[in-house]
């Protein structure tokens, strides 16, 4: 039986803004497997997408491995991990640049990671404010950066308050805002993992391992994948059971269709921000999965 006392980290969590990100049960899912299963086995997160989980393990002082099969979320990913102050800097960008790199046929790691930071839901197609307030909020933020040098408490500096004042934001634009400045400062907490062990290469490349954690953070069943990619479940459902022949296998999803799992925990506040294809309300709570026991 799982057992979860409710005790997690302190402190925000870590990881690039990435759509399926499991960013908000990521501190909780560390703590399950610290007290179920110790803190002494190396963990593979062979399905990293935005590095949220990886993250936390390593920051809670576990040996982690992250491999991400898609090219450009992993490349993004690992220039995370290197960026300066100034480099984050160079990531905010203007509506009219937004749309530019969009529409290029071949972009960069930096082109893509301006996509990510700068879109609305961090889906990379549409930029992040509306039109009309557009050139506004992307001024203030250069404003913010130039006059205060960081983001910290940025929503208590005077050209913050004042800028509000002038341009009489709403609520909602207000907290806009705050979206893209999060999403910075998670990037700039990367920076200190660079240590982290990372692997560009499909999940089955890691059939050979025993006597470890693999957690696997699959698309959601009838869904078309984070990046519109086929995946086929039923595969992956036949590998993670002979995985955890031998290993400790942890899956996060809604629901799975394969009856050789089951639910082990209910994380009852968490919705994700991937939801297509899911009509039924109940099932868009996140929940981990095993294979049952015998």
């Amino acid at each position: 039986m799982i057992k979860y006392s409710g005790n997690y980290r302190k402190g925000k969590a870590i990881g690039l803004p990435y759509q399926g990100s499991k960013k908000k049960i990521s501190r909780k899912i560390v703590e399950i497997v610290k007290e179920n299963f110790g803190e002494n086995y190396k963990v593979y997160d062979l399905l990293g997408g935005g590095g949220a989980i990886a993250c936390e393990f390593l920051l809670q002082g576990f040996n982690v491995v992250y491999n991400e099969k898609n090219k450009s979320v992993y490349e993004m990913f690992k220039r995370s991990l290197t960026l300066t102050n100034e480099d984050i800097r160079k990531l905010i960008i203007s509506r009219d640049e937004f749309l530019r790199i969009r529409d290029k046929e071949v972009k960069t790691v930096e082109d893509n990671l301006k996509l990510l930071i700068n879109s609305f839901g961090n889906n990379c197609r549409t930029y992040l404010y509306g039109k009309d307030k557009a050139d506004i909020k992307y001024n203030l933020a250069i404003e913010i950066l130039e006059k205060e040098g960081t983001w910290t408490n940025y929503k208590q500096t005077e050209t913050y308050k004042k800028a509000i004042e002038t341009f009489k934001l709403k609520e909602k634009e207000q907290k806009e805002q705050l979206l893209r400045v999060q999403s910075l400062e998670r990037l700039q907490q990367l920076g200190q993992l660079q240590q982290l062990e990372t692997f560009n290469k499909s999940y089955k490349d890691f059939s050979h391992l025993e006597n470890t954690i693999i957690y696997l953070d699959p698309p959601y069943e009838n869904t078309t994948g984070y990046h519109g990619e086929t995946f086929e479940h039923k595969e992956f459902y036949n590998w993670a059971y002979e995985m955890s022949k031998k290993n400790i296998v942890l899956i996060s999803s809604y629901e799975i269709s394969d009856d050789r799992f089951e639910c082990i925990y209910t994380f009852d506040k968490a919705r994700s921000t991937m939801q297509s294809g899911i009509n039924n309300k109940e099932n868009k709570t996140e929940r981990l999965f095993m294979v049952k026991k015998d």
